[in-house]
């Protein structure tokens, strides 16, 4: 997610706030990323904003050498990854500060939360 509107407002709003916020379901508890009207599990509408543990694993990961937009310029080399989170979802975020060299498959990690310069804030994690 990366444009803010009415409907993902809370997940900035998360962010800003220094949490993880995601959508789940009322109906059967399953957690939805990214935003979605209705329960993949049941199709119930019923869907709130909740926060997550802030907690992940590494299930899989890239260095990006070459910035694929104009703020990550500065940044690179990047760590793209895959974590899954213990509410069932698998997340594609960046790993900051860190090696890309040293990081694994399994890596326990934790949400962290990036400002740039335009304002934004997206969260990202790093290693526990």
């Amino acid at each position: 997610m990366t444009d803010k509107t009415q409907a993902t407002q809370p997940f900035f709003d998360g962010a800003a706030e220094g949490k993880l916020r995601l959508q789940i379901c009322g109906g059967c508890e399953t957690w939805a990323y990214p935003l979605t009207t209705r329960c993949a599990n049941c199709g119930s509408s019923e869907l709130q904003w909740q926060d997550t543990s802030g907690q992940g694993t590494v299930y899989s990961h890239a260095k990006l050498q070459r910035a694929y937009h104009p703020r990550h310029k500065q940044r690179l080399p990047l760590v793209l990854a895959q974590v899954d989170i213990p509410e069932g979802l698998r997340l594609m975020t960046n790993l900051i500060d860190v090696d890309p060299s040293t990081v694994r498959v399994g890596d326990a990690v934790v949400a962290a939360f990036e400002t740039f310069d335009d304002g934004g804030v997206l969260p990202v994690f790093r290693k526990a």
